[in-house]
């Protein structure tokens, strides 16, 4: 039977979609069924929060400011004091909650592998290298836990911002909102198409490092051997191969999760430059105060703030994504050993007994 992990990385079977990998991923922390929507609701509440303040900035604007109230400025002020006192509290909550999560769930999932290692047959560790295998169990395991812990909650966040700031843009002047959401459909477009590439450089990148773990750990473990058969030669330029390849596929994947910064960056300045100008010239036409363009343009920074958070959290997850591949892997293996039951059952108080042993002198 074929054991063979990077064998199998290639298999059609391993070949699943991403929704799929993850529904899978999230089985393993049903138990955390209930802070994770606690978390859910406190997120959301800091992201309804954030929302608020461009248009009470707005409202100040156009309704105090202009007719020189600063009552109504003091108060509103206030206001918005409080609001962003609420969103600093429940973002610190959610990220202690989000940590401990992460931490348990990389603690049940490093015992679920090593209990499934338990159970395969000698033939798994014959054709496995063991530094591979720890790479998996520690490398692979903390791209799932950096997830989990730190940028998950940050994910839900931003796409809920992006969507409230994205109504509201809508609804103070559909034909504004919708030229100032048109680079985002670009961005949705590219990020469908690049993904796919993305995942697949920093699954080569997760298995050049176990290649190179494995290369280590077979060269401590022989070490002695080697400076006896005097072979460092060998051993050195096998060394340098896998170092090479790491390094090569470590450029790739840095290159490939960096790719979406620049254009997300690109897309967010050309969605703020259309609202300026498309709104200078509602202003001029007397369709538009100041205060709401001042709202508008606050509404677009959170729009496309969390988008360029998206950059970095999206390669997140395509990384936590192929280290989750490689991971399932191991847990997807079934073992061709044969398991014997013994239904003998004798009753006995002593916890070690001596049967047929006899001594004697030469």
């Amino acid at each position: 039977m074929n054991y063979n992990l990077n064998d199998l990385s290639g298999a059609k079977e391993q070949k699943k979609s991403t929704l799929s990998a993850l529904k899978r991923l999230l089985g393993l922390i049903q138990e955390e069924k209930r802070t994770i929507i606690l978390a859910t609701i406190i997120i959301f509440i800091n992201s309804g929060l954030s929302l608020i303040g461009p248009y009470l900035i707005g409202h100040t604007i156009d309704t105090y400011i202009q007719s020189k109230q600063y009552h109504g400025v003091i108060i509103f002020s206030s206001i918005l004091l409080g609001i962003y006192l609420t969103a600093f509290v429940t973002n610190y909550l959610q990220i202690k909650i989000m940590g401990g999560v992460g931490q348990r769930m990389l603690f049940s999932l490093r015992n679920a592998v090593f209990n499934k290692l338990q159970e395969l047959p000698v033939d798994f560790f014959n054709q496995n290298k063991a530094g591979d295998l720890i790479s998996r169990i520690n490398n692979d395991t903390d791209k799932l836990n950096l997830f989990f812990s730190q940028s998950l909650m940050n994910f839900i966040g931003s796409i809920f911002t992006m969507v409230g700031a994205g109504i509201f843009l809508l609804s103070i002047n559909p034909e504004l909102g919708s030229a100032a959401l048109l680079p985002a459909l670009v961005i949705w477009i590219f990020t469908k198409a690049i993904s796919p590439w993305v995942k697949k450089k920093n699954a080569e990148n997760l298995k050049s490092t176990g290649g190179l773990s494995a290369e280590i750990q077979e060269s401590l473990n022989n070490f002695k051997v080697i400076v006896a058969f005097n072979r460092r030669d060998y051993f050195r330029k096998r060394f340098d191969e896998a170092i090479q390849k790491n390094y090569a596929a470590s450029v790739s994947a840095g290159l490939a999760n960096n790719i979406f910064t620049p254009v997300y960056g690109l897309s967010a300045n050309v969605g703020q430059l259309i609202v300026l100008a498309f709104g200078i010239y509602l202003i001029t036409a007397l369709n538009f105060s100041v205060g709401l363009l001042i709202g508008f343009l606050a509404y677009v920074n959170n729009f496309y703030q969390p988008l360029r958070q998206l950059a970095g959290l999206w390669a997140s997850f395509q990384t936590a994504m192929a280290g989750w591949d490689r991971i399932s892997q191991i847990l997807s293996l079934e073992s061709n050993l044969e398991i014997i039951e013994d239904k003998t059952v004798e009753s006995t108080s002593s916890y070690l007994s001596f049967r047929d042993v006899s001594f004697t002198y030469p």
